[in-house]
């Protein structure tokens, strides 16, 4: 008996590079409940990663930075918080996302 293909999930994470999080950290509402240092917040990071592959999840690390995040909330009214960097990742993400149309056969030319 042959096993069933596992189906994967995909999600989007937002990803701050270390450059900019400090400015993401103060933007955020809730940035005092984020890591002071870079490298405690990449740890949680990837514990996130991996809790997430763990479940059959395939995350795709969309990179978010600081004054975009910011200015998508206010033009949406939205505080800065994890909710909207979730959302705005998805966001991000579904706007890189196109449609490429097959090519058509070329008809061949006679020689």
């Amino acid at each position: 008996m042959a096993k069933a293909a596992a189906v994967k999930k995909e999600a989007v994470m937002g990803f701050v590079s270390r450059v900019d999080y400090l400015e993401f950290r103060a933007a955020c509402v809730d940035g005092a409940a984020l890591p002071n240092d870079y490298g405690a917040f990449m740890k949680d990071y990837n514990q996130e990663l991996q809790s997430l592959r763990e479940k059959g999840i395939s995350p795709t690390q969309m990179n978010i930075k600081p004054a975009a995040l910011i200015a998508w909330c206010q033009a949406n009214g939205r505080a800065v918080d994890r909710k909207s960097r979730i959302e705005y990742a998805k966001i991000v993400f579904a706007g890189l996302n196109f449609r490429v149309e097959p090519q058509r056969a070329r008809p061949r030319v006679n020689e």
